[in-house]
């Protein structure tokens, strides 16, 4: 780890990740991206769905942080967000920490 790098970033999403909640999300992950975390957690338990948009969104930050030797994990989604992360087929990529 070098200095000015966090070893840990968790951000809660409480809110749907849809297109129209994407820039403030977006603004977000900028903000905890720029201090180069070892590990990013997005914690979903009170995200209640995610459209296209949304998914898309991790997926870049996934492949952001990958190039950067850092991880992205999303911690306990809803059972409707995991299942839009699924037929999506996100969840090959992605982590996902559903304890």
């Amino acid at each position: 780890m070098q200095l000015g790098q966090a070893a840990l970033i968790e951000l809660t999403i409480a809110h749907e990740l849809v297109r129209q909640r994407l820039p403030a999300v977006r603004l977000l992950i900028e903000q905890a991206l720029a201090r180069r975390p070892a590990r990013l957690v997005l914690d979903l338990a009170e995200c209640p769905t995610i459209d296209a948009s949304g998914i898309e969104l991790l997926l870049s930050t996934h492949r952001r942080l990958w190039r950067s030797e850092g991880r992205l994990a999303l911690r306990r989604p809803t059972a409707r967000v995991l299942r839009l992360l699924e037929i999506s087929h996100a969840t090959k990529v992605l982590e996902i920490d559903a304890s």
